[in-house]
Order: structure tokens, then C-alpha cells, then sequence
């Protein structure tokens, strides 16, 4: 297992499959090898084979947390959210300290419309983990869909203390500061996302609208 997990965090997916597959052979109930089978499903956009496999592997053992985590996200992509609200459910009354759970349960919950709850959760999770830079990210888009723009700046601020070189973060944070009537930090924000990713159609044409407002 140590062998397959090594090839599977280094990309390597086709011999990582093939020591999966070797466990099997030798024990044809082996969880763990059909729950990181699963993954390398989901990984390669396989979901419904996907959560087949990581059903069964919990069907296996009942107390897999993180295969339940696992199995919420392969079931986002298929729209069956609320089963992926309730996998991460348990994967979190198994483990509640589970900040990836957390962070899934937030993005289900966002998918619901249940944008407070969602809030509750990337927090939560960056509690645990507090360079949780996806959860910042997220937990900044929902503040925005709330109207507090204030709080997403926040957010967005501190991703970028985290990943300085994170385009998108910089025209999410131009776009609230647009928003917000800030207009020359809107315009820093998009310069500095171009910078890194020169052709991002979305932060070039809301630069133009910045400008635009201040009559450049």
C-alpha cells in the first residue's frame, strides 16, 4: 500500500494502478485498495466507476472516513449533492477534525444554495487548517454571494499572503474592490493577475471596465 500511495502522489497512476490491482488479486476485500482505485477514477473524470468503487469499499468497512469524504466528491460531478452532503456527514461523525470533509461539505452546501451553512463549513475547516488556501478562496466567493464584501476581501487577502502568484484570487479580489468602489485597488488587483497569466480574457475586460469608470 505504501508502494502504490508513493506512485499515486507522485502522478505516476498507471503503476500505482497496477499495485492496487496486485493487492487485490491477494485479498480481493482489501478497502484500501479499492477505495485509492476509486480515486484514480475520479481522478481521471470515471465518477459513476468511481463511487462503485468507493461504495464498496465503505460497504467494507464502515468506519473508512476518508473514503466517505471521497465518495462526496465523486458524487458532486454526477448533481447528486444531497448523497454527497450525507457522505460527508459521516465522514465527518467519524472524524470530526476532518478538514477536508469539511471544506467538501462547504462546497456541497454552497451547490444547495445553502450559503450560510457553507460559510460554517470552510470555516470550520480553516480552523483546522488555516492555509486551506482553496477553502479561503471558496469561503470569499460565498461571502460575495452574501453581499459581504468586506469579509471576501479578507479572504481573498489572505490567499494571496499564501500564494502571492494566484491570478485568479488577484481578479477575485479586483472584482469585489470594483464593487466596492475602490477602483484604483481594482485595477492593481487586475494588473497583478494579468502579470501572471497575461491571457485571462475575464481580469483584460474588467480592467477595461475599471478604467472605463475612471474616465481612462
Amino acid at each position: 500500500l505504501e508502494l502504490a500511495v508513493e506512485h499515486h502522489k507522485a502522478d505516476r497512476l498507471s503503476e500505482a494502478e497496477a499495485v492496487y490491482q496486485q493487492m487485490l488479486r491477494q485479498d480481493p476485500n482489501q478497502a484500501d485498495a479499492i477505495h485509492m482505485l476509486g480515486v484514480l477514477a475520479y481522478q481521471a473524470g470515471k465518477n459513476e466507476l468511481a463511487v462503485e468503487l468507493i461504495t464498496r469499499a465503505v460497504t467494507i468497512r464502515p468506519d473508512f472516513a476518508e473514503a466517505y469524504c471521497n465518495l462526496g466528491l465523486a458524487l458532486q460531478p454526477l448533481g447528486k449533492l444531497e448523497e454527497a452532503a450525507d457522505c460527508c456527514r459521516k465522514a465527518l461523525a467519524l472524524k470530526p477534525d476532518h478538514s477536508e470533509a469539511l471544506y467538501n461539505f462547504g462546497n456541497v452546501q454552497r451547490r444547495l444554495g445553502n450559503l450560510a451553512e457553507a460559510v460554517t463549513a470552510y470555516r470550520k475547516a480553516l480552523a483546522l487548517k488555516p492555509d486551506h488556501t482553496s477553502a479561503l478562496n471558496n469561503l470569499g466567493a460565498t461571502l460575495v454571494d452574501l453581499g459581504n464584501l468586506q469579509g471576501a476581501v479578507g479572504s481573498y487577502r489572505m490567499v494571496l499572503a499564501l500564494k502571492p502568484d494566484h491570478s485568479e484570487t488577484h481578479y477575485n479580489l479586483g472584482n469585489v474592490q470594483r464593487d466596492l468602489g475602490n477602483l484604483p485597488e481594482a485595477i492593481t488587483s487586475y494588473h497583478k493577475s494579468l502579470t501572471l497569466e497575461p491571457n485571462y480574457a475575464e481580469a483584460r475586460n474588467n480592467l477595461g471596465v475599471a478604467l472605463e469608470q475612471l474616465g481612462r
